[in-house]
């Protein structure tokens, strides 16, 4: 049978658009999105779905993996919902965005998008938990989602996961942190010779059973983290939670680390590692010096020499620095040994402590009193001197007094009978200054008898002047009848050194 078509042409012309000159095929050109009268694609929204970063299509099958039966959190992935297109997206249901439904929907549950609408562009998240119970076997269900996406409408997945059979399993962290099975947890640092602040460690039983904790339930291979578990004993129900804590304690700088073993019913454990650094510890660090010279460990100052009292020797400083990097404290200073009173310590300038770097003095001075060699100590302590530890260091000072040199007068014997008589006898007179008047005068001139006892008056005396430099002397008789005596010898003088 032969078959006649018709070919009907229906002018572009009949379709009513404006033209801009040229009469109506600007129209037919913007009909086919060519150009020519306006142009452009319309915005749009665009639903994407993604599962750990790869988009999905609706109606394909997501896999959410295994996870035993009975556990006390199940298994959770993340969900993206994400606005592809250049208009903003509403997502419709109410009361839920998201809703699921299938077979073993009561083995999976969902959270909400926190948002219903969604600019070009923007994303928005919900979550899916599997948490399967009863036996062993495959789990499916269905999501969906409607929306405003003119392509899609209605977005649907297919869930599916294996549920495998109850297990033992722990859950192990510090605050937000979790620590996998033979991972590992950073400490921080902690000062050497310190103890620092214990980590807090919680301990979640994930699994299907009852945990029974060993005694003791927490070991560390490194005496040098502590682990305190006073609470941690006893069981954990499915969904429980309890602590302990582990504390760094180190002894020298450096790296260290412990495995540390969650143990329970008797065979199983959790095995993790803990990691920490010990730091240099800040100290303070005594030196003392005099002159230039080291004497931190002790030693002796130089010599005081001889000194004369009411004369006091050169004061010597002695400075203390702290070149550690710690405050130093308990800063004393003190005398003893034989003859400490012959010696004067000052105050330390800087007090009781010394901050990192700082230096301080004190001065030494020898005021003897008593003639002869004169011996002492100075005994310069810290709490923390001897890099944190208590530190002590003698200086032994010695210094010669000197009260007085003898000095041998001798002179001619006078004719006079008076002075070999009974309370007769010379007068020899001294002073440091020249052509002096020999009438005794405090602190000035000083005379000494010769008196006679018996037979002739001695025509000499041993004199202890009693400081060094030039001192002159004159005598004089005196007898029973004269005791004012008569004129004095001619002055004579000597020249007493100082040491």
């Amino acid at each position: 049978m032969n078959l006649l078509i018709f070919l009907t042409l229906i002018p572009l012309l009949t379709i009513g658009c404006p033209g801009g000159g040229g009469g109506g095929g600007g129209a037919a050109f913007a009909l086919m999105g060519l150009g020519g009268g306006g142009g452009g694609d319309v915005p749009a929204p665009k639903l994407e779905v993604l599962y750990e970063g790869v988009s999905r299509e609706s109606g394909s099958t997501l896999d959410i993996g295994s996870e035993p039966v009975n556990t006390a959190d199940g298994k959770t992935g993340t969900i993206t919902i994400k606005n592809s297109g250049t208009a903003a997206i509403t997502l419709s249901g109410s009361p839920n965005i998201v809703t699921l439904s299938g077979t073993d929907a009561s083995q999976f549950s969902v959270t909400q998008p926190a948002t219903s609408s969604l600019a070009a562009g923007a994303s928005a998240i919900f979550t899916i938990n599997f948490k399967p119970t009863g036996v062993a076997g495959t789990r499916s269900a269905t999501i969906k989602m409607n929306s405003s996406d003119p392509a899609v409408g209605s977005f649907q997945l297919n869930l599916t996961g294996e549920a495998g059979v109850g297990v033992f399993r722990l859950g192990v962290s510090v605050s937000a942190t979790q620590i996998s099975s033979n991972g590992s947890f950073a400490m921080g640092s902690v000062e050497e010779q310190s103890v620092g602040t214990p980590v807090t460690f919680t301990v979640r039983n994930t699994g299907s059973f009852v945990v029974n904790l060993d005694s003791p339930a927490v070991t560390s291979s490194n005496a040098r983290f502590i682990v305190n578990q006073t609470s941690f004993t006893g069981s954990l129900a499915i969904g429980q939670s309890k602590t302990f804590t582990i504390g760094f304690s180190p002894l020298v700088s450096g790296a260290e680390e412990s495995n540390i073993a969650i143990l329970y019913d008797g065979a199983a454990s959790f095995l993790y590692k803990v990691t920490a650094t010990a730091t240099v510890k800040p100290v303070p660090t005594i030196s003392i010096s005099h002159n230039s010279s080291s004497f931190t460990t002790g030693g002796s100052i130089p010599n005081f020499g001889v000194v004369w009292p009411p004369e006091v020797a050169g004061a010597k400083t002695v400075t203390i620095t702290n070149s550690g990097t710690a405050t130093m404290t308990g800063i004393s200073i003190s005398k003893l040994g034989t003859d400490p009173d012959q010696f004067t310590v000052s105050a330390f300038s800087a007090g009781t402590s010394l901050a990192p770097g700082a230096s301080g003095t004190f001065t030494i001075q020898f005021v003897p009193t008593l003639h002869g060699e004169k011996n002492a100590i100075v005994r310069v302590q810290t709490a923390n001197g001897s890099n944190g530890s208590a530190s002590s260091s003698d200086l032994a000072v010695v210094g010669t007094g000197r009260t007085g040199v003898d000095v041998l007068v001798t002179w001619s014997a006078t004719n006079e009978k008076a002075v070999n008589d009974t309370d007769g006898g010379y007068n020899v007179c001294y002073s440091k200054t020249s052509n002096f008047t020999a009438v005794p005068i405090a602190n000035s001139i000083f005379c000494v008898a010769v008196p006679n006892v018996g037979g002739n008056t001695p025509t000499s005396k041993t004199i202890s002047v009693p400081s060094y430099g030039t001192w002159y002397f004159k005598v004089y008789s005196y007898g029973k009848y004269n005791t004012t005596g008569g004129l004095p010898s001619t002055q004579v003088s000597v020249v007493v050194p100082q040491s």
